[in-house]
């Protein structure tokens, strides 16, 4: 049996809803920041994730998240 490759994550990675209920946006707003380029996500098997380092950089980078 082969070994299997386990990183070692420095950082805790988010789920899609986890990392919109930090930012207090929905799922969706989440994959338009994707898409757009302003964050930056992970695909591991079917699961897409987020550093949480990177979405609290965004929060404190740009106040008006969640905002109305």
């Amino acid at each position: 049996m082969k070994d299997e490759f386990k990183p070692e994550l420095t950082d805790e990675s988010l789920r899609i809803k986890e990392a919109a209920a930090i930012l207090k946006v929905s799922p969706r707003t989440i994959w338009r920041m994707i898409a757009d380029g302003q964050l930056t996500a992970s695909r591991f098997r079917r699961c897409t994730r987020l550093l949480r380092s990177q979405v609290l950089g965004h929060l404190k980078g740009n106040g008006n998240v969640g905002c109305v």
